[in-house]
């Protein structure tokens, strides 16, 4: 029993001092983390706005994705249906080639919009928290600019737009390999 107790001791020692030495090594790092942390949470404590930018562009996404099943639905309206007469109550769904690249069309289109609106909300964000960080001295906090970010934004419109379509072609790529493979 005493040989166990020695044995937790020693390996607790052990990560004690091997903590220590972390800490020790890598002070100014640690330090640099913790202002880093320290100044996210002063300028989120300071405009609390930003808060309601991810989910402005969020409620935009699940417009664009409630018209998107719409359209989707509308499409797949447009095939054959059958009688499957080995399940009772069954349809097959025979689609023509032209509907079925409309289908891949309108995913790719909808990944395009919900990538849009994701960096549209980040690039705000980023645009407000860089503006919170030049406005600021040693001596008083400044303000994020909430609105200038929407402005660029706006400015900046088609770089995000490619921005996305690069984004979009990638997942969509993903999604049609995954798909491959099964």
């Amino acid at each position: 029993m005493v040989n166990i107790y020695l044995g937790v001791m020693i390996v607790a020692a052990l990560l004690t001092v091997g903590f220590a030495c972390c800490l020790c090594c890598n002070y100014s790092s640690l330090k640099i983390a913790i202002d880093c942390i320290d100044a996210a949470a002063d300028f989120l404590a300071g405009n609390k706005l930003i808060i309601t930018v991810p989910g402005f562009f969020f409620i935009l996404s699940i417009i664009s994705v409630m018209v998107w099943i719409g359209s989707m639905m509308a499409i797949v309206s447009m095939s054959h249906i059958e009688v499957n007469e080995n399940i009772i109550q069954g349809k097959n769904i025979i689609m023509e080639e032209k509907l079925k690249y409309m289908c891949l069309y309108m995913l790719f289109g909808i990944l395009w919009v919900t990538a849009f609106f994701e960096y549209c909300s980040t690039f705000v964000i980023m645009v407000s928290a860089s503006t919170y960080y030049f406005n600021s001295d040693m001596h008083t906090e400044g303000d994020a600019e909430v609105s200038l970010g929407f402005t660029y934004c706006f400015t900046h419109f088609g770089s995000i737009a490619i921005g996305s379509f690069i984004i979009a072609l990638i997942r969509f790529i993903r999604i049609v390999f995954m798909y491959a493979a099964k």
